[in-house]
């Protein structure tokens, strides 16, 4: 990369490229910049864009902002700036948030949070906003004090407003709510919220949050731990979600654990090949996990380069190999061909010191890649259609196959808001039917993700223009 990075975010857009931006990014001369790059899959090269506006970085061991595709094509940053007086001592500004446009390929400015956010996790919600969730209040502390209210971002006013609280808890060390170690977005549109002595559930509706069930993952098997940090939480083909590894005060873990939606309960998963925390986790398209490096804490630099899978329809981890250098905090971004991007981190002992970012990256081909299915275009065979008669969709693009479901986001007559409607259709061509109660007037589809197994709703929407009217 033309920077070295760590802890950074890597945002596939919708030209196929990947914006990597924020974390800890020094240029080759070792000083700290507001830079940011595309990698171009059918060139292998990367290439700087527009400059943040603000310097999104720390140091090399804390996470600093988060990354989010709109439904507009555009990407939201949150994190904070920090800047060095005169005296040698850092001035901390945490509540910044920048988009940047892939059309202009710049940087803007836009509302700040409500609550100051560093390092949190975001999730793009079905209806469009944000949910920037976890992080900490003060950047100069080492180990930061949780935030106790999440907030969400309107594209459409470029402001955040807070949420509802989160459920209290009785946990001693932080009684706000949960100590945010994953999160992660579900089909019904709720929004899980792992924490260590208990989880949660945000309801984008009801703008509300309700108790789930506590993680498994125990410290010497029988101590929950205050806080997992460096955990990740990866969306199954069967709609679960598999959380790995992490770390916490006293625990590095290997274990694994699933939440079934269904039955809201975490599961234990077996063990992963070794310990692992700030690693990478990807779905592949074959419905399997690709997880890769992190820190073991077994020697020096204390990274690993092995990289393991995990099989949802055998419950195994199976060794896969190894990376050609040890990263942690790296970023892992499934391409449109099938292939994973595996770029920056730190750990690698010919940088020197083992926290220092890095600027390699890597590809990693699966035995059979299966390209992404992407949709490039969406028509109806008529512009309106009344209520008791159907109208027909067609769906075109690469790597289609009839056998595949395809989910859709739209806004309803009056509306501002997105909502989706998970496998609206089954196979390329389908008819619909209008029946009574349907809301007149002019519907709009924006968005379409295809995808191969029916369970399967964790792809990114291709962006599409379609409108039909109902008539009365």
């Amino acid at each position: 990369m033309n920077a070295r990075r760590s802890r950074h975010t890597a945002t596939l857009l919708a030209n196929g490229k990947v914006l990597i931006a924020g974390g800890a990014a020094r240029t080759p001369s070792g000083d700290w910049g507001p830079s940011a790059e595309l990698y171009d899959p059918n060139t292998g090269a990367f290439t700087l864009t527009g400059n943040l506006n603000n310097t999104l970085v720390w140091s090399a061991s804390l996470s600093v902002s988060s990354a989010t595709l709109l439904n507009d094509g555009r990407v939201l940053i949150v994190g904070f700036a920090n800047t060095y007086d005169g005296n040698g001592q850092v001035k901390c500004f945490p509540n910044i948030a920048e988009l940047y446009d892939p059309a202009t390929g710049t940087f803007s400015k836009t509302g700040g949070t409500v609550t100051g956010h560093i390092g949190g996790w975001a999730i793009l919600l079905h209806d469009g906003r944000v949910l920037v969730a976890g992080g900490a209040l003060d950047c100069n502390e080492v180990l930061p004090t949780p935030i106790a209210n999440p907030e969400v971002y309107d594209p459409s006013t470029g402001n955040f407003v807070a949420t509802g609280p989160f459920v209290p808890t009785s946990n001693l060390y932080y009684a706000g709510g949960p100590d945010v170690s994953a999160v992660s977005l579900l089909p019904d549109a709720r929004v899980l919220i792992a924490g260590e002595l208990n989880s949660e559930l945000y309801d984008p509706v009801t703008d509300t949050f309700s108790i789930t069930s506590s993680m498994t993952t125990m410290c010497w098997g029988t101590t929950p731990p205050q806080y997992i940090s460096g955990r990740t939480a990866t969306s199954l083909a069967d709609a679960k979600i598999l959380l790995t590894g992490g770390s916490s005060e006293d625990c590095r873990y290997a274990f694994a654990e699933l939440y079934d939606p269904s039955t809201e309960r975490f599961v234990a998963a077996g063990e992963m090949s070794r310990q692992r925390d700030n690693h990478s986790a990807t779905l592949l398209p074959d419905g399997t996990v690709l997880i890769a490096g992190g820190e073991n804490g077994v020697g020096f630099p204390g990274t690993t380069t092995t990289v393991e899978s995990y099989n949802p329809s055998t419950g195994r981890f199976e060794v896969l190999g190894n990376m050609i250098v040890p990263r942690a905090a790296q970023t892992a971004t499934l391409l449109p061909n099938g292939t994973v991007l595996l770029a920056g981190g730190y750990g690698s002992p010919e940088i020197g010191f083992w926290l220092t970012p890095m600027p390699y990256a890597e590809i990693y081909t699966p035995p059979v890649p299966l390209p992404a299915p992407i949709v490039t275009d969406m028509r109806f065979d008529r512009t309106n259609v009344s209520v008791g008669n159907s109208f027909t969709s067609n769906f075109e693009g690469s790597n289609l196959t009839s056998q595949m479901f395809f989910d859709v986001r739209f806004t309803a007559p009056g509306s501002n808001l997105s909502k989706v409607s998970l496998n609206w259709q089954a196979g390329l061509i389908s008819a619909h039917t209008i029946t009574p109660g349907v809301a007149p007037g002019v519907w709009t589809i924006n968005g379409v993700r295809p995808h191969r197994f029916e369970s399967d709703h964790a792809g990114n929407f291709s962006p599409v223009a379609a409108t039909i009217t109902i008539i009365p």
